[in-house]
């Protein structure tokens, strides 16, 4: 038997099949970690659970096609991680030490590969998820939208600031006047529209 896809795999999710849910666990179980560890998850596997807990519960009041589910997980990995922040503003801070040994053993709690995390910190927070979502992710500008709860031109100007803001963190000159010649709504970006 084939594993489904499309909205064959939204159908077989809201019944329940087991490969089908395995199909979609690993499909993004990857991703979402590593989004929820970008956007400042203390313990992303933590947020990853309630995020697939939430998606189980939920999955029968879904009404998107399958396109739509990746950027409705997303969304729901995004609120997951900030209803933990305002849990833990509301706590004691827990400190930990990172170590030589996270990277050796991989821990990418610990230790993402490269400098992307730091050159990313030049960013706003909102900067940073867009950035993220567009660009390592590859979700589109409306689904990015989707997902940050904002207009998709607002998702299009935040990926412009933060692509200038990185391009000047990392000393290379901008291609950007300091006043952009063109209306965010008049622009298409790839995905968009």
């Amino acid at each position: 038997m084939e594993t489904p896809t499309g909205d064959e795999l939204v159908a077989a999710l809201k019944q329940g099949d087991d490969r089908a849910w395995t199909t979609f666990y690993d499909s993004l179980a990857g991703e979402i970690r590593s989004y929820v560890v970008r956007i400042g998850a203390a313990s992303a596997d933590d947020v990853l659970g309630e995020t697939m807990l939430q998606v189980v519960r939920d999955i029968g009041k879904f009404r998107g096609s399958a396109a739509d589910l990746r950027p409705w997980t997303f969304r729901i990995a995004r609120n997951r991680v900030i209803d933990a922040g305002r849990r833990r503003s509301r706590r004691p801070v827990e400190t930990r030490l990172t170590s030589d040994a996270d990277t050796e053993t991989g821990d990418t709690d610990a230790a993402i590969d490269g400098d992307l995390p730091t050159i990313l910190d030049h960013l706003t927070p909102d900067q940073r998820d867009a950035v993220w979502l567009r660009h390592v992710v590859g979700l589109s500008v409306d689904e990015t939208a989707r997902v940050m709860d904002k207009a998709p031109d607002a998702v299009a100007a935040l990926c412009h600031r933060a692509l200038r803001r990185l391009r000047a963190a990392l000393g290379q000159p901008s291609n950007f006047s300091s006043r952009p010649s063109w209306k965010p709504s008049a622009v298409r970006c790839r995905g968009h529209g």
